[in-house]
């Protein structure tokens, strides 16, 4: 694979992961602000409906060969690769606080140090492991 195309793929997966991000508040807002949902299913739904938002435009934009493969199966491999994301972003973010005292005085940075490394393994699971195209 081309420089040119693993940068296509990166900055398209970094684009749909702000999509995301879009999405999900904005759900996540929906329920809980103005509906009244309880946190925690409001956050399950939207983070369900971001995700399947994130792996249609990736499926058709980042990782088009890989539109073959049966959606369902799929699909499963991708929220369950983007769920230990999600946990490992948690996991970080809450270990860079309780252990460094600048980190829990200014709780963007390590949100945004979690949310990188997050990426990083999102990124690099979705093309391996999610988007995997059979090698005939």
């Amino acid at each position: 694979m081309s420089l040119r195309e693993q940068a296509r793929q990166t900055l398209s997966f970094g684009a749909i992961g702000a999509i995301g991000f879009v999405v999900d508040g904005g759900i996540l807002t929906l329920l809980y602000n103005l509906l009244d949902v309880a946190l925690l299913p409001a956050r399950l739904c939207s983070f369900a409906v971001a995700v399947t938002v994130t792996w249609s435009l990736n499926r058709r934009l980042t990782f088009p060969c890989a539109e073959d493969e049966q959606a369902l199966r799929q699909w499963t491999r991708y929220a369950t690769v983007n769920g230990i994301g999600a946990l490992l972003n948690l996991a970080i973010f809450l270990w860079l606080v309780n252990r460094f005292d600048v980190f829990a005085a200014f709780p963007l940075l390590p949100l945004a140090v979690a949310s990188v490394i997050a990426m990083v393994f999102n990124f690099l699971a979705s093309k391996y492991l999610a988007f995997r195209v059979a090698r005939a």
